[in-house]
């Protein structure tokens, strides 16, 4: 998939943050994407964004966690952009605190999104990339989930529990011709969780960028056929 051009993307959590980041930067390359997310207002406002750059977009209202919206997206993106080539699973949210004090809504709110939702949006997209003869699965995984971290057991369990989903599937698909990538970056400079972009801004500590992420994940889908990165690390310095 050396040249993006001409090819199709859907991303999960595209209408802000990295998502839109990477949404934008694969129309500047010539892909069109598909932006999925829950808040219409922020979909229209992103699906306008990467439009008025020149790109191609569709905004598709939906759950990650509802498994029914996600097919019928797929379905959506197939007869409004005529494939699949690439799916990007980035949706996710954070919820803090000490294990005494997390209740098991919370708790099943984030492995719900952070990680069956990475499943559900696989499980729809994989009939047509394979409909498209290949193509490529990334998955935006944390640095949470290469460490624990106090008071962030949901969010890190959910990261923990993706990593190892996305091990387990690129050896489930090795012999077919897709890839799976799993990106994974340190503290970015976006609203999440409880922080705001702003209070991460005058906090004093460094971030990475969304624009950051999303070149990491272009440089992984123009890679020649024959090679196969299965893993980035990015940190902020």
């Amino acid at each position: 998939m050396a040249d993006l051009a001409g090819k199709v993307a859907l991303i999960t959590g595209g209408s802000r943050g990295v998502g839109l980041a990477t949404a934008r930067r694969l129309a500047r390359e010539g892909a069109a994407v598909a932006l999925v997310a829950r808040d219409p207002v922020r979909l229209a406002d992103a699906e306008r964004d990467v439009t008025a750059a020149g790109g191609r977009a569709l905004a598709l209202v939906a759950d990650v966690t509802d498994a029914d919206a996600l097919a019928s997206a797929v379905e959506r993106v197939e007869f409004q952009l005529g494939g699949l080539d690439v799916v990007i699973a980035n949706a996710g949210m954070g919820r803090y605190g000490p294990v005494a004090d997390l209740a098991p809504a919370t708790w099943r709110e984030v492995i719900e999104t952070n990680l069956t939702g990475a499943f559900l949006t696989v499980r729809a997209a994989l009939p047509a990339i394979r409909r498209r003869g290949g193509g490529h699965v990334v998955a935006i995984s944390s640095g949470a989930g290469k460490r624990g971290y106090p008071n962030m057991t949901a969010y890190c369990a959910s990261k923990f529990g993706l990593q190892g989903f996305m091990d387990a599937l690129a050896a489930e698909l090795a012999a077919e011709p897709i890839k799976c990538t799993t990106i994974v970056p340190g503290s970015i400079l976006t609203d999440f969780g409880v922080r705001t972009r702003e209070d991460r801004a005058r906090s004093g500590d460094t971030f990475l960028d969304p624009d950051d992420v999303a070149e990491a994940i272009v440089q992984v889908l123009v890679q020649p056929a024959h090679a196969w990165t299965q893993e980035v690390t990015l940190w902020p310095r």
